[in-house]
């Protein structure tokens, strides 16, 4: 089979997945595992080949997937438990809050969060700490996903984050003097972050968020807020939580088996009765299931389109594209539409693929590999958090409830214009070269 027409049936499967997940027109399950399938047969795979390529992706997604069912039973038990109550007390005295401070707490909490690389527990730490806040001041959850991804897109460049690892490698730059060369448009996309905050919080203000007259930040008074401290329960849920997160931050456990035991921990601390443990676990299975089945669906796309070449031969057709007058350039042009051609692509190909092909095509005429590197990697992160083949992703999308169409369907109206306007930033001062 030719690479231009697996590039070709590539396209075409990706563009009918994102239209039918984004007008609502078909559930993740059926989209993320027929279309492939599909498009897999008309490849002329033969079912043994298929067998391998979905194998080898559900195994990709198995931590994921795990990860998702515990953390989140965890965090739904905890906020139950009204853990988080007396914090947004504190943070939210007097019940007033401004929905631009409580969106600027929630992007500051992201870049510390984002610190370590990890986006799926930034996802954990981020949406459980805010979103009790943020639902009492009726803001929307797909609003806090998309700041969530303006805070992620610039910690992802620190040195030790997976994107800068795999630009520097990919390109043979030293992976110290690529982030020095990164670092101004870095402190630039801090700040476009903030604009953006102040821009959805006017937008959320509009849509009606804030607190009314006579609501509190609590659905608990003063009294019992502060009884919350002395209860022995909730200190034990309290102290278990953190040292949960301490045990994620420093890698002592696996993320998923800091939740799976956390999880454990958590049911004898609230449900000490065996017949309550049935009932709660009964009660949060079915919050988890459908993200589960949604993650287990994307192993499927993710292993059939890597796997049986579809996203090589696509990234291979995007350089080939362009005319040879454009060439010394073509680094520039590809990176412009960076945001979308790592949605297609996922970041492994986009960084250890198309970004090698680029570098070639420009360096006889002169453009060095960092300048090549820092045009994919500040235009490419905006659309790490809106790829469908992510599962990290689904982590944060099944903690504030909103679905992958949804949240691609609003954030990119702000990533996408955003890496243009970055990466225009960055070629007049001189990060990269035109």
């Amino acid at each position: 089979m030719s690479t231009t027409f697996l590039a070709i049936v590539g396209f075409i499967s990706l563009a009918l997945i994102l239209f039918l997940l984004i007008r609502g027109k078909g559930h993740p399950l059926v989209v993320f595992t027929l279309i492939p399938l599909v498009a897999a047969l008309i490849c002329r795979y033969n079912m043994t080949n298929i067998n391998e390529f979905i194998a080898k992706g559900m195994t990709s997604v198995l931590p994921s997937l795990i990860l998702f069912m515990f953390s989140i039973t965890y965090f739904s038990l905890m906020h139950d438990a009204g853990l988080f109550d007396p914090i947004i007390r504190i943070l939210t005295p007097k019940n007033k809050a401004s929905v631009f401070l409580v969106l600027l707490s929630t992007l500051l909490i992201t870049y510390v969060a984002h610190l370590d690389g990890s986006g799926t527990t930034t996802f954990i730490i981020v949406l459980a700490a805010c979103l009790p806040m943020t639902d009492k001041l009726n803001i929307r959850r797909k609003t806090i996903m998309c700041l969530l991804c303006f805070g992620m897109t610039g910690a992802n460049l620190v040195p030790w984050g997976g994107p800068t690892q795999l630009a520097a490698i990919a390109t043979g730059t030293d992976i110290n003097s690529l982030f020095q060369r990164l670092l101004p448009a870095i402190i630039i996309m801090v700040f476009m972050s903030v604009a953006i905050t102040f821009l959805l919080s006017r937008l959320e203000v509009k849509k009606g968020a804030g607190l009314n007259k006579g609501s509190s930040m609590t659905s608990t008074g003063e009294q019992e807020s502060a009884m919350r401290f002395r209860d022995i329960k909730w200190i034990s849920n309290a102290v278990l939580t953190v040292l949960v997160l301490i045990a994620l931050f420093t890698g002592a456990l696996t993320t998923y088996i800091c939740f799976m035991v956390g999880t454990c921990i958590a049911f004898l601390i609230n449900f000490p009765d065996v017949r309550e443990q049935n009932a709660a676990l009964k009660k949060y299975s079915s919050q988890v299931i459908g993200m589960l089945i949604t993650i287990a669906a994307v192993g499927v796309f993710q292993g059939i389109m890597s796997n049986g070449g579809f996203i090589s031969a696509m990234a291979g057709s995007v350089t080939s594209l362009i005319p040879q007058a454009l060439q010394p350039h073509a680094h520039w042009i590809i990176a412009l539409f960076g945001c979308i051609l790592l949605m297609a692509l996922g970041t492994s190909s986009y960084y250890n693929v198309l970004l090698p092909m680029a570098a070639s095509i420009v360096a006889p005429f002169g453009v060095p590999a960092a300048s090549v590197a820092a045009a994919f990697l500040l235009t490419g992160t905006f659309g790490s958090l809106l790829c469908p083949s992510v599962a990290a992703l689904y982590v944060g999308l099944g903690l504030a409830d909103v679905t992958i169409g949804q949240h691609i369907k609003f954030s990119i109206k702000y990533l996408l214009p955003a890496s243009v306007l970055m990466l225009i930033f960055a070629t007049i001062i001189g990060v990269t070269m035109f």
